[in-house]
């Protein structure tokens, strides 16, 4: 089963004139054969750009088409390219009649990085043959239909010792006389030479190379090879003489290059250029089999700041050299006749984060050097450092708060933008509403500065806001035609109602469909859409033409799909659904589990949470709890602080009883387990339509109600304001895959709140359909069943004891006993002068009875709650508590000589300063009391 997780993305501003440029390096230029008007550029921030000439200026459009590095692309005809990228994908891209129309779609997979393409050709059925490589050392061989459907035809496995055997390299052979047609290049220096028309091996050429071979270029009609490898070797080799496999026959020369060569343009070995990892261009004629005087002639020198090698080279009509550095996002040209350069700046993209202890600050560096701060809660960016206030590094430690969190997500830099990534333990991090304060809340939520809010549920509640709004609606929609269309027969799923908003997105025409899916998938739908702006939409593998099993990725439909509508595809949905869905696993929340975890709830006397019933603690119980006094909060949500005695009672572990119940009590787990958002929604209304049958049958009256909405929110989680649309993806990870790939994409506006009158924006529309198609079950759990429970932080132990002042009597090592400190306590506050610094009271504190010095509380408890505690606990009463003067106003805790903010949760204490192992010793003392200096 795939492994699913959900992602989304903030774009990083860029300046007006590089809004549509790359903003990482470009990985390759391709200048259609038919059209003179525009090339086309692809880089590593997943973007092909199309770059269109006019009046002396140069037009771009910006198609977002990978989720990662796109690698190699090539041209099939008609305004169509194959498209291979990092993100293991093969994507057909289709560029519109107009200028600013395009769609895009997956045609095939890999299992790693898909790193080359090569186009073998027309069949006599109007398919296009071509062939695919990647890091999973596969060469695939497909075929491409004209209805956009693909292939698989064959797959070489070049897996070798060691687990090598990478492809790199990749051309196709394309004259007659030869036994092979394709010509591939791997990790260990070796030649793969195969045959497209029947899958087999035609040769296999060891060691042509010495090392990694990184380019293969055709020259001469394809009678001669050209290729590189990372150590700087060129060869040139006879095409025909390759199948003998004999490399001293088919070898014609060698040169050793200055540096390695990256890149090489020109089909005529009389006049071609070479770009190295220098950052050189040199220009290169061979004539009348001169092969050891070659005319070199240089054309673009090596940088004097190195802005990394040539990565990508196209001759363009006039005379222009198109060309772009690994260095930088930027495309340059060099007029072949007058050695003019010219460059368009490309835009600045991320290169590194740091999630910040608080879990909502992320420090990034670009590809400028500039450190930025931004709030992944708000989607917003923050401040932008100055240069003097040091490293990236430097700043990341200088800007780590104080607060401690736990995670709740994980974030990386992926084509240039900052990806926040959740998982189904998104939930497990809570914040205090007193750390809220800095953001402006859309719900009219008051805030509790000492409540605990989830802080994974903000932020999908925050982003999603609109498209819950968009399900709620569509619920009560639902729920209000079952009960209208009445009839004599109420169970009859003809009359079941339809989802009219579905049904409607149908009807519009093809053309005024919006791509949403910023990159590609497989879907189930063969309609293409492609409009301005368009977005990739996916194509649909037919039955006879389904991959081979191996290959086979099922993903989610594009955003762009129509949703079934009518009556009799939702019964039909419904009729095969049933068997599926009347089996729920005992952790859905059935009543034996609730049953169960009641009776382990009750078994327990030490007021353990419901989770224990289903995770024994190994660990001993103690023998008593304590409240915490004046914390209503926490006895609310059940609290406790157990305090630890000398006299461990015996553990007492759940009954295996209670195990064999749950496991003989198990239905059988059903064949297909939901999996995505629209699987949840389609158990809500089965249940809506079982419920109403009952109903309508016993109860006529009764049948006539609405049923009650199914769907839970917690009202009291604030909603948060969104700063600016991100980037959402959900990724899955293929079982065999070495890697997570895009399974659907699509750009989420910001929220704006709107009402349920206001929902009917087709293209709001289209996006919430795509993520009520796509999102993971898991996703679907979590926002339409927002029960707030308890959590169940982890417990830290820690010591409480008198400050002893480090200047009086020798202090003993070690934690001392309870009774010592009690001793202790009569002595170090006792003061015969005055002197010129500040003291921390005269006044001797009350003591705590030993039993209640030692003590077990949550991770999130606040160190104002254990000054709370400690007053509490004192046998008698100070003159501040007698006049009622707050505690935190004249009394202090410290912990390793530091003064601990009151504000500070127990976890970010023992994070900060405690930093070791075993209990936490804190110590308490009167705040300073300034004196004046005695004359």
């Amino acid at each position: 089963m795939n492994k699913c997780t959900v992602a989304y993305g903030l774009i990083p501003p860029q300046s007006g004139n590089a809004h549509e440029a790359h903003i990482l390096p470009i990985t390759k230029i391709v200048k259609p054969k038919k059209f003179t008007d525009y090339f086309l550029t692809c880089g590593r921030d997943g973007a092909v750009i199309k770059h269109t000439t006019k009046d002396g200026t140069c037009q771009r459009l910006r198609m977002q088409v990978n989720s990662d590095w796109v690698s190699d692309i090539a041209e099939i005809g008609d305004g169509r390219f194959i498209v291979v990228s990092h993100d293991f994908f093969v994507c057909l891209l289709t560029l519109g009649a107009d200028e600013d129309t395009w769609s895009t779609k997956i045609i095939g997979y890999h299992d790693d990085y898909a790193k080359c393409v090569a186009v073998l050709g027309a069949t006599a059925d109007g398919g296009i043959k071509f062939a695919t490589c990647g890091l999973d050392m596969k060469l695939k061989v497909w075929l491409l239909k004209d209805n956009g459907t693909s292939n698989l035809l064959h797959s070489f496995d070049n897996a070798q010792p060691l687990d090598s055997g990478s492809l790199y390299a990749l051309v196709s052979a394309d004259f007659e006389g030869i036994p092979f047609d394709l010509i591939a290049g791997d990790n260990n220096g070796n030649f793969i030479l195969m045959s497209s028309d029947t899958g087999e091996l035609v040769a296999f050429v060891q060691a042509a190379h010495d090392t990694n071979i990184k380019l293969l270029h055709l020259m001469d009609e394809g009678r001669k090879m050209l290729s590189t490898s990372s150590d700087g070797i060129l060869k040139l080799w006879d095409v025909q003489r390759l199948a003998t496999n004999n490399v001293e026959s088919a070898l014609i020369h060698t040169w050793k290059w200055a540096s390695p060569v990256w890149c090489v343009e020109g089909a005529s070995l009389g006049n071609f250029f070479v770009g190295d990892s220098r950052g050189a261009i040199t220009h290169v004629s061979i004539k009348d089999n001169s092969w050891d005087n070659p005319s070199l002639e240089s054309v673009v020198l090596p940088p004097e700041v190195s802005c990394g090698g040539i990565l990508a080279m196209q001759l363009v009509d006039g005379g222009k050299l198109w060309y772009s550095h690994s260095g930088d996002s930027n495309l340059s040209s060099v007029s072949l006749d007058t050695r003019e350069t010219e460059t368009m700046e490309g835009g600045f993209a991320l290169l590194r984060c740091s999630l910040l202890t608080n879990r909502r600050h992320v420090i990034t560096q670009n590809t400028n050097d500039v450190v930025q701060r931004w709030d992944i809660l708000s989607c917003k960016l923050l401040n932008t450092f100055d240069a003097s206030e040091g490293s990236f590094d430097e700043i990341v430690v200088k800007s780590n708060p104080k607060e401690v969190l736990p995670h709740w997500c994980s974030v990386s830099i992926k084509t240039g933008k900052l990806f926040v990534t959740l998982s189904p333990k998104f939930l497990d991090t809570e914040i205090y509403g007193s750390a809220l304060e800095q953001y402006k809340i859309v719900n009219n939520i008051e805030l509790e500065a000492e409540n605990r809010y989830n802080l994974g549920r903000i932020a999908v509640n925050s982003l999603l806001n609109d498209f819950i709004t968009y399900v709620i609606a569509k619920d009560k929609a639902f729920r209000k035609d079952l009960v209208s269309k009445k009839s004599s027969n109420a169970g009859s799923p003809a009359l079941r109602p339809t989802d009219t908003t579905q049904a409607e997105s149908t009807k519009h025409s093809i053309k005024e469909k919006r791509r949403l899916s910023l990159f590609t998938k497989f879907g189930s739908s063969e309609k293409q859409f492609g409009t301005p702006n368009s977005i990739p939409g996916t194509p649909v593998l037919a039955e006879e033409d389904v991959l081979s099993s191996e290959d086979q990725f099922i993903l989610p439909p594009p955003a762009t799909a129509p949703l079934e509508g009518d009556a009799s595809k939702f019964a039909k949905v419904d009729a095969s659904r049933t068997g599926l869905l009347s089996k729920r696993s005992v952790s859905s929340g059935s009543l034996l589990t609730q049953k169960l975890k009641m009776f382990s709830y009750n078994n327990n006397t030490q007021g353990s949470s419901n989770s224990d019933a289903e995770e024994p603690d190994p660990k001993p119980k103690p023998l008593r709890t304590a409240s915490l006094p004046h914390t209503p909060v926490e006895e609310s949500e059940g609290m406790k602080w157990s305090l630890v005695s000398n006299h461990q009672a015996e553990s007492q572990p759940i009954l295996d009883s209670e195990k064999a119940v749950d496991d003989n009590t198990m239905p059988e787990t059903p064949e297909k387990k939901p999996e995505h958002l629209s699987d949840f929604l389609a158990e809500l209304r089965k249940e809506y339509v079982k419920d109403y049958e009952l109903n309508a049958s016993s109860f006529k009256l009764l049948g006539r109600k609405t049923p009650v909405s199914k769907i839970i929110r917690d009202n009291n989680s604030p909603v948060i304001e969104i700063a600016t649309g991100v980037l959402l993806l959900v990724n899955c990870w293929k079982e065999g895959s070495c890697g997570d790939t895009v399974s659907f994409s699509t750009y989420l506006p910001a929220p704006q709140h709107t009402p349920e009158a206001d929902m009917e924006n087709e293209d709001r529309i289209q996006i919430f359909q795509g993520l009520e198609r796509n999102l993971p079950y898991w996703m679907a759990k979590a926002l339409f069943k927002d029960e707030k429970t308890n959590r169940d932080y982890p417990k830290l132990t820690f010591i409480l004891r008198p400050w002893q002042d480090p200047d009086s009597l020798a202090h003993p090592d070690g934690v001392s006993t309870a009774a010592d400190q009690g001793q202790q306590s009569h002595h170090h506050h006792l003061s015969f002068h005055r002197n010129k610094h500040n003291e921390h009271g005269s006044r001797q504190l009350p003591s705590v009875p030993e039993a209640y010095t030692k003590l077990h509380a949550p991770s999130m408890i606040k160190v104002k709650k254990v000054l709370l505690y400690i007053v509490d606990r004192f046998e008698t009463k100070t003159p501040e508590m007698k006049a009622k003067t707050p505690v935190q106003d004249w009394l202090e805790i410290i912990c390793k000589g530091q003064v601990l903010d009151n504000e500070l949760a127990l976890s970010s204490v023992k994070t900060l300063y405690w930093k070791s192992q075993g209990d936490i010793v804190l110590e308490y003392r009167r705040k300073a009391i300034p004196t004046k200096e005695t004359k």
